[in-house]
């Protein structure tokens, strides 16, 4: 049979409350840390676990999050899940996660869906500028946080990554290497992230002497695919560049296979740069050049606070932005992939 608040709390010799508020981690509980010793060694000697249905009806709440991504497929969001989900789960909190296709209908649909089944917050990283789904949270009143991309920038609480800043870096890096053909495999104008990192690749070559072509900028969107066929329709040019800086590190893996099928040497014949730093990169080869940015951080920084906003009822329009870094690999130096260590710079850090 399974174990009762009651029984547990005689052996432990406290009030059943406060094995139940030990057990639900809650954040107001003072007592005394032996006391917490014994109660969550006796929690795991008997495997007990809360009535979570119980525990949901007293607190009006469900316990549950969820995480909206654009694209399941991508290691980026695995990641980014990752993170939520290690920042949620020891206040005793699980996560739900749905997928949107980056289609603003799904989106909606999907977070529609999750209010109507009570979860208790929403981390939404599939956002769209100006988006109209933002606004119907805003306007529910129900607990959100924005990921990687933002909306109205200054009325959301945001995690994520100066891009502008990232992109500026990736492409200054490629002048600085005597690259003066540096096409770009762009994002949505529609999606903070291939804006800024647009603009921020469009300053670099400005303040690096180059006058920016705009043959040499290509929608990609954010998948291998696009990026395959946004570098083919680039390296086909007559005059075609000799280095690309890519939205994300999927376009940029698109891009490295095609520039070798149609037998161009990296980085001899063609470098390339991405963007996130996902496991991937540094296993292709060559390794891939890319921006760092703290992707698992984002969703530990997105979960707490959203939790933050759901245990004080205060919205937030708080933003933590990571400071992104180069890190220099085969894809844009030959030989790097055995520096890349001693390459890196500092850890980056967020600012608000």
């Amino acid at each position: 049979m399974p174990v009762t608040l009651k029984q547990l709390a005689a052996r432990a010799r406290v009030h059943p409350s406060t094995i139940s508020r030990v057990a639900n981690h809650d954040p107001s509980l003072r007592i005394a840390a032996i006391t917490r010793q014994r109660i969550e060694a006796l929690l795991r000697e008997t495997e007990y676990r809360p009535n979570g249905v119980a525990r949901g009806l007293k607190l009006r709440q469900s316990f549950v999050l969820a995480v909206v991504i654009p694209d399941i497929t991508n290691p980026f969001f695995a990641a980014l899940f990752r993170g939520v989900e290690d920042g949620a789960s020891p206040r005793g909190y699980n996560v739900l996660l749905c997928n949107t296709d980056g289609s603003p209908e799904r989106q909606r649909s999907h977070v529609q869906s999750l209010h109507a089944r009570r979860v208790d917050g929403v981390i939404l990283a599939s956002s769209f500028l100006k988006d109209p789904t933002v606004r119907w949270l805003r306007h529910q009143g129900i607990p959100y946080v924005l990921v990687n991309r933002f909306s109205d920038e200054d009325r959301d609480p945001f995690v994520g990554s100066d891009d502008l800043v990232g992109a500026r870096i990736a492409t200054a890096h490629l002048v600085q290497l005597g690259h003066r053909r540096i096409g770009h495999l762009a994002g949505k104008p529609t999606v903070s992230t291939g804006v800024m990192r647009r603009r921020g690749y469009l300053a670099a070559l400005t303040e690096g002497g180059l006058s920016p072509d705009p043959r040499l900028v290509i929608e990609s969107g954010y998948t291998e695919e696009g990026g395959v066929r946004a570098a083919e329709r680039l390296l086909a040019l007559e005059d075609r560049p000799t280095a690309i800086f890519a939205v994300t590190d999927m376009t940029a893996v698109g891009a490295l296979g095609a520039a070798r099928r149609m037998g161009l040497r990296i980085p001899d014949e063609v470098a390339i740069v991405g963007y996130n730093d996902i496991p991937l990169a540094s296993r292709m080869v060559p390794a891939l050049t890319t921006v760092h940015v703290p992707i698992h951080d984002f969703g530990s920084a997105a979960a707490r606070l959203l939790l933050q906003q759901i245990e004080t009822g205060e919205p937030s329009r708080r933003r933590v932005v990571f400071n992104p870094e180069l890190i220099v690999r085969g894809s844009t130096v030959a030989g790097a992939d055995d520096r890349q260590a001693s390459l890196q710079a500092a850890p980056a850090f967020a600012t608000e």
